[in-house]
């Protein structure tokens, strides 16, 4: 009987370095072969919010690494499937699977608590290798990527402490009623953009800190 077979999953019989050294490559081909709309795309919203450098190349790190895998071409095709396709035949059957098994990559908003990094969005809880250490209470925002049955940060992340949590959460809140149910991933740039608007207010002093309730 078919509900009575077992699902085994595809063997991922390729080293992790040569699948991130991949990885790498993906996103360099992407931010070149998009970089003048990229870049475009950036100025415009850093000179709306008048960033100092540091806050234009973070925004420019968290929306590459949201486009890679989810901002569309003329053919409807993400830079990550452009390069899956174009790279095909150059990539052992491993490496090919190993790299479109990342296409369904998570997005969002997280709070570190004791079992691991809540999603803000879904109120699911992942276990986390992190690239530093975090307090509970603090909240993270990037792409999580299933590597090896592992989940990780991409190429970039935005950790705050717990005693912005209220902050974050207050901005989630309005952005998210704004832009509707389901929408928050599509509009994810636009929430990095309104984010660093908020932590120049904390870092002027025209708001305060907030913990979370």
């Amino acid at each position: 009987m078919k509900k009575d077979r077992k699902v085994i999953p595809f063997p991922l019989l390729v080293e992790e370095s040569e699948l991130l050294a991949e990885l790498k490559k993906l996103y360099e081909q992407a931010a070149l072969a998009r970089s003048t709309q990229w870049t475009n795309y950036i100025q415009e919203i850093a000179s709306e919010g008048t960033w100092h450098l540091k806050d234009a190349e973070l925004f420019r790190d968290l929306f590459i690494d949201w486009a890679v895998f989810f901002e569309t071409d003329e053919d409807g095709m993400t830079p990550h499937g452009r390069y899956l396709a174009d790279h095909k035949a150059d990539m052992s059957p491993a490496l090919y699977h190993a790299l479109r098994g990342l296409a369904v990559p998570r997005c969002s908003v997280f709070e570190v608590t004791e079992d691991g990094l809540r999603d803000w969005e879904t109120k699911e809880t992942y276990r986390v290798n992190l690239p530093e250490k975090r307090e509970v209470g603090d909240i993270m925002l990037g792409k999580l990527l299933d590597i090896r049955g592992s989940w990780r940060f991409g190429s970039a992340f935005l950790a705050l402490p717990a005693k912005m949590a209220g902050n974050v959460s207050d901005l989630y809140i309005d952005f998210t009623d704004e832009v509707g149910p389901g929408a928050f991933l599509d509009q994810f740039p636009e929430f990095c953009a309104e984010l660093i608007d908020l932590l120049l207010d904390l870092e002027e002093g025209v708001i305060i800190p907030k913990p979370s309730k």
